[in-house]
């Protein structure tokens, strides 16, 4: 029997050797690769469907319901007041006497007109008689007929004052403010009191700025909150927008005209929206405020989805516009995307994602939809 020799003998060992380690090797490499797969990071997320922005928006401003006619009613003549014949809250019918002066001294004053006329006319018979018989001069008979026509004047004058020395309700309504008492000498125009119109109806009355009147005119539908009614909520119709802004506070009151309730009282304080069309610059793809980040110049990036790898992909976006609810983006995504809208803090790009149970979109009127998360 012939044996190898020590040479072949080494070689072999040698061989048998090498095999085994690179087996080790390879073996030891595959549980590397394994163990690293197994323990990889799964990032619980909330998705959102990405879809168009609102076609039109809302307008809220807060205002005050008042009678469309309050009108402020006073003498036309100084003189002592007599009477007041109603308080705040009153109702009065048309043709009611609210107030009156002390009748003395405004017939003492038409009684002294009118006899201040009768001597002026008396004086113009006399002064013609002599200019016929040329013992007066055409001057003189020209000032006594000034002074009788003045005289005349004068008797008119008083008979006014005497017809305006009661206060007498325009029309019906509810007296809002009494600000005299009897007794008290007032001066001509002074007011007396606040006439609350009930034929005008009810209004509210709500200062806006002047890029929010430019997208609303008179006619166009505002829903009105009042805490004080029953039902809350009423539908109102804009009458009237002013045509200058207040001087003081810049703002151009807006006028709601509001149906007839029993509830409403002047002085409540209410909230009014108005549903309007959404600027160009609101229009795009509507995408929760949350799922952006790194926000700059206009642009910013979101994590999208892809479904088949369960993993993350960052994208740019662009940036229309944003408030503290959402964002509407010109580009960068199209409708049916989904992103991750919350769990950003810790993701990078190609992380794998496990999206979690997601919210139902809401249904509530606001200026944009809010986006429906994934099922």
């Amino acid at each position: 029997m012939r044996f190898p020799s020590p040479v072949a003998a080494r070689m072999t060992l040698g061989l048998l050797l090498s095999w085994a380690a690179l087996s080790l090797a390879s073996c030891s490499e595959e549980k590397s690769a394994s163990a690293a797969s197994g323990s990889e990071k799964v990032y619980p997320v909330t998705l959102a469907i990405v879809q168009p922005a609102a076609t039109s928006k809302t307008i809220t401003a807060a205002g005050t319901v008042r009678y469309r006619y309050e009108t402020p009613l006073g003498f036309t003549s100084a003189g002592k007041i007599a009477s007041i014949r109603f308080e705040e809250g009153d109702r009065v019918v048309p043709g009611a006497l609210i107030a009156a002066l002390d009748a003395t001294q405004v017939n003492s004053g038409l009684e002294s007109a009118r006899a201040e006329q009768q001597r002026a006319q008396a004086e113009l018979g006399r002064f013609q008689q002599l200019f016929e018989k040329g013992w007066v001069t055409r001057a003189q008979l020209e000032r006594s007929e000034a002074a009788a026509r003045a005289a005349t004047a004068q008797v008119s004058n008083a008979g006014f004052a005497s017809g305006t020395s009661r206060i007498i309700a325009p029309s019906g309504g509810i007296i809002l403010a009494r600000t005299a008492e009897p007794g008290q000498v007032v001066a001509a125009g002074t007011q007396i009191v606040v006439l609350g119109e009930t034929s005008g109806g009810m209004v509210l009355r709500a200062p806006m700025i002047d890029s929010d009147i430019g997208r609303l005119t008179p006619g166009m539908p505002a829903q009105v909150t009042l805490s004080g009614l029953a039902e809350g909520v009423i539908e109102g119709t804009i009458s009237e927008i002013d045509a200058r802004a207040n001087p003081t506070s810049g703002a151009f009151e807006v006028t709601v005209a509001l149906p007839a309730n029993p509830g409403l009282r002047s002085g409540q304080i209410g909230t009014v929206q108005f549903r309007v069309a959404a600027q160009p610059q609101d229009t795009g793809l509507a995408i929760p405020a949350s799922a952006v980040f790194n926000v700059r110049a206009g642009e910013g990036f979101v994590y999208l989805l892809d479904a088949k790898a369960s993993r993350v992909r960052a994208r740019a976006v662009q940036i229309g516009r944003i408030d503290d609810r959402q964002l509407v983006i010109t580009g960068g995504l199209k409708p049916g995307d989904r992103i991750v809208a919350s769990g950003l803090g810790l993701l990078v790009d190609g992380a794998r994602v496990k999206p979690l149970a997601t919210r139902q979109p809401s249904r509530t009127r606001q200026p944009a939809p809010a986006p429906m998360t994934a099922r």
